[in-house]
């Protein structure tokens, strides 16, 4: 199992944020390395999609999320499939943070199917928390100017 916690600072209120992270058909295009996004209804009780990702990070994969969200501060998500992954639960959680920063703290618990050493699965997470940061900050941006 694979644990990640790491904390970053949005230019945008919560709500910009929170809207931002929620627009999951959009991650192709702001998240290194995801390739196609689909989202399907809520199976889970409570769940308000399941978002099916196909990404290349050294391997393609696929995967797909329940995902929950209570605006405008916590996203959370379980695994429904994977063709990789045995489990992949994670959440953001949003916090003001002065007039017009959000601190998000990003959690993920990962176990993957058969051997992977748990160095190796840290340190693709960890090279690609930047990436992921930057392309949401971009997406926030977007949404706020109309494009």
């Amino acid at each position: 199992m694979a644990k990640f916690e790491s904390a970053h600072v949005f230019d945008g209120v919560p709500v910009e944020v929170f809207q931002a992270l929620k627009r999951y058909e959009l991650y192709p295009k702001y998240l290194q390395g995801v390739t196609s996004i689909e989202v399907l209804p809520p199976k889970a009780k409570g769940s308000t999609a399941i978002v099916k990702y196909e990404v290349n990070l050294i391997k393609k994969f696929h995967y797909s999320l329940n995902m929950f969200e209570e605006e405008p501060g916590r996203i959370w998500w379980t695994l429904e499939d994977s063709n990789l992954m045995k489990a992949n639960d994670g959440s953001w959680k949003l916090t003001g943070k002065g007039t017009q920063q959000t601190q998000a703290v990003y959690t993920l618990d990962v176990k993957f199917k058969g051997l992977m050493p748990s160095a190796i699965t840290d340190q693709v997470a960890k090279a690609n928390m930047p990436s992921m940061f930057q392309g949401f900050q971009k997406l926030i941006l977007d949404l706020r100017s109309g494009s």
